[in-house]
């Protein structure tokens, strides 16, 4: 299980799937649906994003949920054994060794597994991503073709607003 807000996915998110992909017969992306956050995006339309991109990038063993919920939870209940978490950064790394032995607590027997991201991939994310977008940026580097789309039409919403 990959699991994330992915408001939106980026081809960060894309490369850590398609290196995940090679390592598991099966890969299930779980789309955080927590109401606590504000997202630019539903839950069903970044799903529907991480599909398509998944589509364009010919990645077939990888499927896509969204979830509000206990990842640990979840995990038990689809059978899922292992949690993949991309890495970024040092300071990513604390935080997410923080998480993996918060999730121990809940259950044991589920691993965490950690992909560093690639170096061309290091400085993307999905927050700095929307930034750039609103100011009009150039985000074609950073994020599916699919994804660049909605967030040129996300950007039109949020400035008629």
């Amino acid at each position: 299980m990959y699991v994330g807000s992915y408001d939106p996915v980026t081809k960060g998110h894309l490369n850590i799937l398609q290196r995940a992909s090679r390592l598991f017969d099966e890969v299930i992306v779980v789309v955080s649906a927590s109401t606590a956050k504000s997202y630019w995006f539903s839950a069903d339309k970044r799903v529907d994003m991480i599909e398509e991109a998944l589509k364009s990038e010919g990645i077939s063993n990888v499927s896509v949920m969204a979830h509000d919920g206990l990842t640990v939870s979840l995990a038990e209940s689809i059978k899922a054994t292992v949690l993949i978490r991309g890495i970024r950064t040092i300071k990513d790394m604390e935080y997410e060794v923080d998480i993996a032995t918060l999730n121990k607590t809940q259950n044991s027997s589920i691993e965490t597994i950690f992909l560093i991201s690639d170096e061309s991939y290091r400085s993307i994310s999905s927050t700095m991503v929307k930034e750039i977008a609103f100011y009009n940026g150039k985000i074609e580097k950073l994020v599916p073709e699919n994804v660049s789309i909605a967030l040129k039409e996300a950007v039109k919403k949020r400035r008629s607003e």
